[in-house]
């Protein structure tokens, strides 16, 4: 659902619309004048309007191809681009850019930015053709740390190595860059 308590309820005023339809002869300009700005600000409610709508919509579509997120986690989060979204929702990319900017969605695991939910498509190291977000490869990786009981701490090859197990194939590199990215310290210093 759409949080619209924040928004104040837009109108015009009765006593312009009154003003507006009446024929009086006295003041033509100001009777022109009530017209067109009347006529601005029902534009501008219909504007507001549509785009409350159109958030509606691109989220709606977020939420059923993010949909194994909502359910299981984070770690299921799917590679998701722009343009998928502006498909589904017959919009412009820039469209869907616009609106998920500086928009947020409550979820279970906390609110979150609707830009949260795009993300690149990580190729699975299986011969199924499987794909994983960046998010859920952090997510894997954030796990699998966590619940190492060794006494020698991961390394960044380590993990590169427990990941492709998982199915992900991803470089010793950009587990350091996600690690970094995740504030978790190197095997030296945790």
């Amino acid at each position: 659902i759409l949080n619209d308590e924040e928004i104040p309820v837009l109108g015009v005023n009765d006593f312009f619309q009154e003003m507006s339809s009446t024929k009086s002869s006295e003041d033509k300009d100001a009777n022109q004048f009530v017209k067109a700005n009347i006529q601005e600000a029902q534009w501008f409610i219909r504007s507001v309007h549509q785009r409350n709508q159109t958030l509606l919509k691109i989220s709606t579509a977020i939420i059923e191809f993010q949909r194994n997120f909502f359910l299981k986690g984070p770690k299921y989060l799917a590679p998701l681009t722009l343009k998928d979204i502006a498909e589904t929702v017959s919009v412009h990319e820039t469209t869907v850019s616009r609106i998920s900017n500086a928009k947020y969605i409550q979820t279970e695991w906390g609110i979150l930015p609707l830009k949260y939910f795009f993300s690149n498509s990580i190729a699975g190291s299986s011969s199924d053709g499987s794909s994983f977000s960046k998010g859920g490869v952090k997510e894997i990786m954030k796990e699998i740390i966590e619940e190492y009981t060794g006494e020698k701490r991961l390394s960044d090859q380590k993990i590169s190595d427990l990941l492709k197990q998982k199915g992900v194939s991803i470089a010793r590199r950009t587990v350091a860059k996600y690690r970094k990215e995740l504030n978790i310290d190197s095997s030296y210093t945790r």
